[in-house]
This record gives structure tokens, C-alpha cells and sequence, in this order.
């Protein structure tokens, strides 16, 4: 925010008399940071303020004068050429260019003026325009010194203190819970207490300014006192549109605002002055006789001041003109009501919305303006009034209007802040300096706190009321912070922390496990956005009933192809399969582990906003094309593959967990013919298969693709791994040979033999699946291997056939299948 050095002087009183630079050091030091500071005046140099006494026709030219002018009392006169029709008469300020003034030029850079012929006359110098000075864009005439500026500065004095920009612009980083110093008058009080003084409130005097009309009839009715605290209006009448005075033209200029007239021009000089935002309707328009605050109804419409039509929702609040709504509360006026030319009569509204309906109200229309700045952070009901009166008064002074009528204030239920116990020991434990009672509440003072002595002990601490404007201070901790500012941060004498013993080895990541294991197996780590597009999601062909097929939408995403949350890690990782097979490198195998985000509850469609999503980690990889590292064109990839790095990623995590594999065709994305699910206990803890060709297709890919995803989340870790003694005695392996129906998983197998609990049994390995017609159609033969060990002894023969003809036992039991 911009304030002026010259418009805070004049909202305190303080003890000494500080530079800008001393009061932007004491802000900043105060908490309140000062992001740098601009010389309004700097932009020209040479220009005086001169005295016109005498002015006749150029006798060359007749849209020039020759005007004589003077810049000390009783000096002699110079002759000066000047183009403009407003010359004024003799007695009237003006401002001179003297030869050597430098002034600024379109685009940038300044130019040095000199004495120059014109039509024959040599001109020492100009009379300048506002444009000619960077002023402006108005190049109507030269400025001519209005009574206030004649009375005030002297002849020669520098064009600045005319104008009043014998000035600093400070920038102010205002904190996003400071709404109170979003005006002059808050800046200003933080000024008085770091420099000690007093506060200096604007004049607000209006018992000369009533008029004698009868007053409209308008009420003010607050639906929801929670959405409009208060709600004031006051109506003036006889107001004539004009420019205003350059006094307050200049300072909306400084504060970066462009005039516009005088009754516009006065809500936005009293906004940035005490950081009240205001409106003013065009009286004449309102007819119901009732100012009402409600809610918006859904789907509404409604053209704001920028002429645009826009759509409502329930939580937008309306002002309304008895059922018709005239204004956005907080963000933008209606085109029905607006003040133009022929404005006569305003109805001046001061009023304090409920900052969060603001935010959402601007944000989702675009409509960011100063007056919502200041009410998305809060504006203190309390100053309502003080704001409307400063404004009527002014549009009087400027607009030449009377008051019709007193103030019509809506204030349902007026706020009182609460007390906040505050114990010494406490602050000098947060502060870490010995603060006694004094200082503390000598530094509240100066803030204008409330201070009561705490019974029954009011040596350890006192009950302090923050002003109304400070609702930003609700704890202990937010005053002892107050406390600190004042008495100064540098108060914090420096010393070492405390160190304590170094914290335990957290517990194992299990996507840090899945990482390492992958990549050591020999596929590369993908990192792709959290994100993608809703179409990419669909693509994998997820049941709508799936949280995997309802992904979370993000408001204000990147692009189109980032708009939701992704739900799996598959679709991106098939995308890196695309952008790899456009570049020529078809052989992939890449996996990633991370987090995926889906809707809470099985089924919800919509979510509550303060409601998070579930946020398990999941590892997937595809595989395509050949593998890599051979000599010669590699071998292609098959399910296989898959099914091994899914294993390799599970047992990294979890270590030798018994875990089944099926086939399935109940995975959307993956060929019904070439899929599997890994199972632990109760649970589907993987996938893996062959990409199903319709979700290539979608997804744009040539060739197969083998896939799998892990949800890791399901997992439980590896206890840490034991040192095991080298076994003592031998092993000794038993095989069988099986001829059993085709559709039969070796997976099947392993868990009848895994069912047994054979104690002797080491380990089970698969060491071949044979083929053949001579085998009968849908037949297979399985050659199986079974190693047994005792830890305790040599087995004997007999010992390792009663084990083994149990399991095989156990085999033609429980499975269509004959030993061979």
C-alpha cells in the first residue's frame, strides 16, 4: 500500500519532529516493513511558483500572450511566451519553467529548457501544464494556483510545495492480518506509538452543514448481521459534479489512484485516508425506500459498473434497493446507480462486509479492487461512522451539498472485545528479555490497548482490550508479540539454542524402499506431475463407482492437461511411453512410486472443502518394447517381466511375505487373457498384465505395453533383517512331476503346498512348465522341486519320503491332477 509523509504528519502529533526516512526505520522496525520510498518531487526541477501582473496580446501571433510575471515582491517583471486560452488575470499564481529547469518528457527521460524565440520574441522559459510536469494528462492550460495554494506558498518557492509534492511515497508491505493499516490513519497509529505522540483524527464537524429539506425516507434492512456487521447511509443533497481540488487530486495520484470527479473522487480520498471503504449511489435512482443486505439467489444477474452482466451465487452478498440489487457488497457497484454528470443527490454508503464473502466474491468474478483489498481483511465496524461523517463533510466542502437528514446506522450487534489476561512471567518467558509492568503497559498505551490491573494478583500481570481495529489479537502471545514491537526486537539479546540429543532413525519410507529395489533391478525412476487431465484419467476405463475414476479438481490449474489430481500413477507413466516412442526410443521400463489422491469414502462424488483426500503411496511400472544392455536386439518385454518387478518391489518392502497371485479380468485397463492380482491375506495388494489395447489406444501408444501397480499403503514393513547362522547339516531336494488341467496357475499349486505347514520344507521352485499335444488338449505338465532341511540333524530317507508323499498327498487332493 502507498501512503504520503505529508498525509501521515497530518493524522498525529508527535513528540519530535522526524524525516521520512526516520518514520519508514521506525515502521519497519516496528513490524510494519517499508519496501521503499519515492520523491514525488523529483520528477522536475527549476519550476517556481510566479506572480502574473500583466498580460497583453503576442503582437505576432494571436493565440499567444506575452504575460509578465514575478517571483518576489517588488522584483522586477520577466516576459514570458505562453500558448494556453486560460491565462489568468493579474494577482494570480502561476508556475514558471525558468531556463535551466529540467522537466520530464513521454516515455521517459527530461529535457532542459532554455530561452527560446518565439515568433520573434525570445521566451525565457514557460508556464507549464499539468502533462508538462508528469502531473497528469490534461493539457486544457497551464495550472493556475487555486485561493488555498495563493494563500499558503510564497512567491519563488519551489513548484513542489504549490502542488504538494514536497513529498515521500512510502510503500508499505501491509501483513495479510493488518487490515487496520490500510489507510493513512492505521499507518499513522502505528507511527504514534513507535515514536511516541498522539493521534490526530481528521475533521468530522458537521453541524454547519445540514440542509433544510426534508429528509428521504430510507431504513436499512441486515439479513444476516454475521455477512454486514453494520451498515450505515447518509444522504446529501445539492451536489454539483466538478474536478476536485488539486490538493486531493495530488494525493490519489500519489497513492497511485487517477481523479475523476469530485463526488468519486472524495470516497476514495477518505479510503485511503482512514481505510474505510465507501460508495456513493445516485439518490434518485433508489425508489423502494429500503437499503437491504441479503444474500444472492442462485443464478442471479446482475450488471456491475464495468457493464458486464454477471451471473450470482448464494454466497455473494447483495446491497439491495428494496428487492432489486444495486451493488455487490464489497467488490463493485451496480450501472443502475452509479453516479455520472447529472448526479445531484447520493446516498453515501459506509459499511464492514465479512471478509471471507468478499474473497470469494472478487476471486471468482476477477473483480480485485482497493475497496475489496481492504475488506477481504477486515474493516473495524467502528470506524463506519467516522468514515461516512469525513466524507459527507468533504463532499459539502468540494460538491457544495447539504446534509438531508442524520445518519441511518444498521448495527444489529455491536462488538466488544474481549479481554486478554496477560502474565508477566509469561512475557518475559516468550520474550527472553526482563520486561517489568511498566514497560509492558507503557508499550500497550502507546498502542491504545485497554489496561486493568488482573485480580487478585496484579503484580504478575493485568487484563488488556485490544481497540476494536485490532482483531488480529485474540491470545497471550498476540500482545506479549505487541509488546515486542514496541519495545524493539533488537531488545532480544542473541544466544545459542539449546542442543538436544540427535533424534532416532525415522522408520523405513515405503516408496523409498520401492525406489532403491527398482532401480536396482534395472529400470530408470519417473517423476511426473501430481497431475493430469480428467481425459487421461478416464482413459484407463475405471468403473465410475471407483475413487480411481472420480479425481479431485484443482481451481486454478496450470492448463487443461493438469486439471485434476492425479488417481493412479499408471496413465502418466503410459504418457512417458508416448513422448518416448515419439522421440525413437521405443524400449522403456520405467516405474514410479508416490502418492495418488482420491475422494474419501467409497462412492462420493463431492467433497467437503475442508475435507483432505486420502493420500496413499503406490508404486507402478511399464515395460515396452525390448530389453536393453544385450548384445543385439534385446528380448521383448512380456508379463513376466511385470509380475518380477512388482515382486521385486514387494519384497522390499515387506520383506518374504507369503503372499498368492491369480488371474483376473476384473482390472478395467488390463487384457482379460494376460492379467494377474497379488494377494496378501484378505487383500489385493497388485495388479499386473498387459495393457489392455483399447487403453492404448486411447492413451495413443504403438505396441504392447506390460504394466503393474502396487498399492504400498497395504503393505506392512520388513522387520529388520537377522543374522542367521550357517545352516549344519545338508538339504535334500524331492521332485514331482504333475499332469494337470492348462488353466491351472503354478500360483495354485505353491499355496496347497504352502497350506501343508510342512516344517521340513526350505523352499519350492517351479522348474517346468512343459506343453505338448501328446499331452491331450487343455493338459500341461509341471516339473516341481522341494528342498528339505532339519536344523537340528542330517534327515534320513524315510524321514524326507513321509514329508514329501504327504505334500504330494495333499497335490491329487486338492487339485484335478495326476502324478506322472
Amino acid at each position: 500500500m502507498k501512503v504520503l509523509w505529508s498525509w501521515l504528519l497530518e493524522l498525529c502529533d508527535l513528540d519530535n519532529q522526524p524525516s521520512a526516512e526516520d518514520g519508514a526505520r521506525a515502521l519497519t522496525r516496528g513490524g510494519l516493513e517499508i519496501e521503499g520510498m519515492t520523491n514525488l518531487g523529483a520528477g522536475f526541477t527549476g519550476v517556481v511558483v510566479a506572480e502574473v501582473v500583466a498580460k497583453v496580446p503576442h503582437p505576432q501571433a494571436e493565440k499567444l500572450t506575452l504575460v509578465d510575471v514575478i517571483t518576489e515582491h517588488g522584483g522586477a517583471a520577466t516576459r514570458v511566451v505562453c500558448g494556453a486560452n486560460n491565462v489568468p488575470a493579474p494577482g494570480r499564481k502561476v508556475l514558471w519553467a525558468q531556463v535551466g529547469a529540467t522537466l520530464p518528457v513521454a516515455g521517459g527521460g527530461t529535457i532542459t529548457l532554455g530561452a527560446k524565440p518565439v515568433k520573434g520574441i525570445v521566451s525565457p522559459g514557460m508556464l507549464c501544464a499539468e502533462d508538462e510536469l508528469g502531473l497528469g494528462d490534461d493539457h486544457a492550460g497551464i495550472i493556475v494556483l487555486d485561493d488555498d495554494d495563493h494563500d499558503h506558498t510564497p512567491l519563488g518557492a519551489p513548484a513542489q510545495r504549490a502542488l504538494g509534492l514536497d513529498d515521500w511515497m512510502l510503500e508499505v508491505n501491509a501483513p495479510a492480518n493488518r487490515g487496520d493499516v490500510l489507510g493513512h490513519l492505521g499507518v499513522a497509529r502505528e507511527l504514534v506509538a513507535m515514536l511516541r505522540g498522539r493521534l490526530v483524527l481528521p475533521d468530522v464537524e458537521l453541524a454547519e452543514l445540514s440542509g433544510a429539506g426534508e429528509p428521504p425516507a430510507f431504513a436499512v434492512a441486515i439479513a444476516d448481521p454475521a455477512a454486514c456487521p453494520r451498515y450505515t447511509a447518509r444522504v446529501i443533497d445539492g451536489l454539483r459534479v466538478a474536478p476536485s481540488p488539486r490538493r486531493i487530486a495530488q494525493r490519489l495520484r500519489g497513492v497511485g489512484v487517477r481523479p475523476i470527479s469530485n463526488l468519486v473522487d472524495i470516497t476514495n480520498y477518505v479510503m485511503f485516508e482512514l481505510g474505510q471503504p465507501l460508495h456513493a449511489f445516485d439518490a434518485r435512482t433508489l425508489t423502494a425506500g429500503t437499503v437491504g443486505i441479503s444474500p444472492a439467489g442462485d443464478g442471479e444477474k446482475f450488471t456491475t459498473l464495468d457493464g458486464i452482466v454477471r451471473t450470482l451465487v448464494p454466497g455473494d452478498l447483495m446491497i439491495r434497493d428494496g428487492e432489486r440489487g444495486v451493488a455487490l457488497a464489497g467488490v463493485m457497484g451496480g450501472l443502475d446507480t452509479e453516479v455520472t454528470e447529472r448526479t445531484t443527490q447520493v446516498l453515501l454508503e459506509s459499511a464492514s462486509f465479512r471478509p471471507l464473502s468478499v474473497r470469494r466474491t472478487a476471486r471468482r468474478l476477477g473483480l480485485h479492487s482497493e475497496a475489496s483489498h481492504r475488506f477481504e481483511r477486515g474493516v473495524d465496524p467502528e470506524l463506519c461512522a467516522l468514515a461516512s461523517a469525513r466524507a459527507a463533510r468533504l463532499l459539502c466542502l468540494v460538491g457544495g451539498g447539504k446534509l438531508l437528514g442524520d445518519l441511518i446506522d444498521g448495527y444489529p450487534a455491536v462488538r466488544r472485545p474481549a479481554a486478554i489476561r496477560v502474565r508477566l512471567p509469561r512475557v518475559q518467558m516468550l520474550t527472553g528479555v526482563a520486561l517489568d509492568a511498566a514497560t509492558c503497559r507503557d508499550a500497550l498505551e502507546r498502542l491504545g490497548f485497554g489496561i486493568a490491573e488482573a485480580a487478585p494478583e496484579p503484580a504478575s500481570g493485568f487484563d488488556v482490550t485490544p481497540p476494536p481495529a485490532r482483531t488480529d489479537v485474540t491470545r497471550e502471545v498476540d500482545v506479549i508479540e505487541e509488546i515486542l514491537r514496541v519495545v524493539g526486537y533488537e531488545q532480544v539479546t542473541s544466544t545459542l539454542p539449546v542442543l538436544r540429543r540427535a533424534p532416532g532413525l525415522r522408520p523405513p519410507d515405503r516408496g523409498d524402499l520401492a525406489r532403491a529395489a527398482l532401480a536396482a533391478a534395472g529400470a530408470s525412476e519417473a517423476i511426473t506431475y501430481g497431475f493430469q487431465s480428467a481425459a487421461r484419467c478416464l482413459a484407463l476405463g475405471i468403473a465410475a463407482t471407483d475413487r480411481r475414476a472420480q479425481p479431485i479438481a484443482l481451481r486454478n490449474p496450470m492448463s487443461i492437461d493438469q486439471s485434476v489430481m492425479r488417481t493412479s500413477l499408471l496413465p502418466n507413466l503410459i504418457a512417458a511411453v508416448v513422448r518416448n516412442q515419439s522421440h525413437g526410443r521405443p524400449d522403456v521400463a520405467l516405474f514410479e512410486a508416490g502418492s495418488v489422491f482420491l475422494r474419501r469414502g467409497e462412492g462420493m462424488t463431492e467433497r467437503p472443502m475442508h475435507e483432505l483426500a486420502d493420500e496413499p503411496t503406490w508404486a507402478a511400472g511399464v515395460l515396452a518394447g525390448r530389453r536393453s544392455g544385450q548384445i543385439g536386439p534385446g528380448t521383448p518385454w512380456d508379463v513376466f517381466d511385470a509380475k518380477a518387478l512388482a515382486f521385486v518391489a514387494i519384497r522390499a518392502v515387506a520383506g518374504d511375505l507369503p503372499l498368492r497371485v491369480r488371474a483376473t479380468r476384473s482390472v478395467a485397463y488390463l487384457h482379460p487373457g494376460v492379467a494377474g492380482e497379488i494377494v496378501h491375506g484378505q487383500h489385493v495388494v497388485g495388479w499386473f498384465g498387459e495393457v489392455h489395447p483399447d487403453v492404448r489406444k486411447r492413451l495413443g501408444v504403438d505396441g504392447a505395453v506390460f504394466a503393474f501397480e502396487l498399492e504400498l499403503t497395504r503393505l506392512p514393513l520388513a522387520t529388520p533383517a537377522q543374522m542367521q547362522p550357517i545352516p549344519r547339516f545338508p538339504a535334500s531336494t524331492r521332485d514331482v512331476s504333475l499332469l494337470l488341467a492348462a488353466d491351472i496357475p503354478a500360483a495354485r499349486v505353491t499355496e496347497v503346498i504352502e497350506q501343508v505347514a510342512e516344517p521340513l520344507v526350505q523352499r519350492v521352485r517351479l522348474l517346468e512348465d512343459y506343453r505338448d499335444a501328446k499331452l491331450g488338449d487343455g493338459r500341461k505338465g509341471m516339473l516341481w522341486s522341494i528342498e528339505y532341511r532339519s536344523p537340528e540333524r542330517t534327515l534320513t530317507d524315510a524321514e524326507l519320503d513321509k514329508a514329501h508323499e504327504t505334500i504330494v498327498g495333499r497335490l491329487l487332493e486338492h487339485l484335478p491332477a495326476q502324478r506322472r
